[in-house]
C-alpha cells in the first residue's frame, strides 16, 4: 500500500516535469585580476546562462579548462554555490591561477576591441533537493574584449558576482 501511494503522488511529478531544456548561453562579464604576484595571478570572470526550465536548481560546482583563440588561458573553478531561479539568468564566477610564463602570452591591452574564439570544456554538478549530477560543459563561441567586459582591474578590490 504504501509503494502505490508513492507511485500514485509521484506520477503526475514525473508527467509535469516534461522535457529538460540546456540553459542558454549569454555573455562573460567581469574579467578581471583578483590577486596579482610575482609568480602568478589569480584571475576571474562571470559565465551568465538563461534558465529556460519550469523550475530552479542550485550549480554546486563547476571546473572547466578556458582557451583563447588557440592559447590555454587555465583551469577555472566556481567558488561558491549558485541557486538558478526558473526561467531566468543566473551568473556562475568563475576564478582560476595563471602563471606568469602563460599571462605574458597574453596581452590583454593590444585585445580591447578584437573578437577572440572562447572554448571552455569540462563540468558542472547541478541538482535540486541534495540530489546532483554532472553535466559536461562545452562552449565555443567569439567574444569582443571591450572595456565593459574588464570591469575588475588589477589593484582593485576582488569582488565577483
Amino acid at each position: 500500500m504504501k509503494h502505490f501511494l508513492f507511485a500514485l503522488l509521484a506520477t503526475p511529478l514525473l508527467f509535469s516535469c516534461g522535457k529538460i531544456k540546456d540553459p542558454e548561453f549569454r555573455r562573460l562579464d567581469n574579467f578581471g585580476v583578483k590577486k596579482l604576484g610575482f609568480e602568478e595571478s589569480t584571475v576571474g570572470f562571470s559565465a551568465t546562462y538563461f534558465n529556460p526550465n519550469n523550475f530552479g536548481v542550485t550549480v554546486k560546482e563547476a571546473a572547466i579548462d578556458v582557451y583563447i583563440d588557440t592559447l590555454y588561458l587555465g583551469k577555472f573553478t566556481q567558488p561558491r554555490e549558485v541557486a538558478v531561479n526558473k526561467n531566468a539568468e543566473f551568473t556562475i564566477p568563475l576564478e582560476g591561477t595563471i602563471g606568469l610564463q602563460r599571462a605574458m602570452k597574453f596581452n590583454l591591452p593590444g585585445l580591447l576591441g578584437k573578437e577572440v574564439l572562447v572554448r571552455a570544456d569540462g563540468s558542472v554538478k547541478v541538482g535540486k533537493a541534495g540530489i546532483f549530477v554532472s553535466k559536461p560543459i562545452k562552449y565555443s563561441g567569439r567574444q569582443r574584449v571591450s572595456a565593459d567586459l574588464i570591469k575588475n582591474p588589477a589593484g582593485a578590490a576582488g569582488s565577483m558576482n
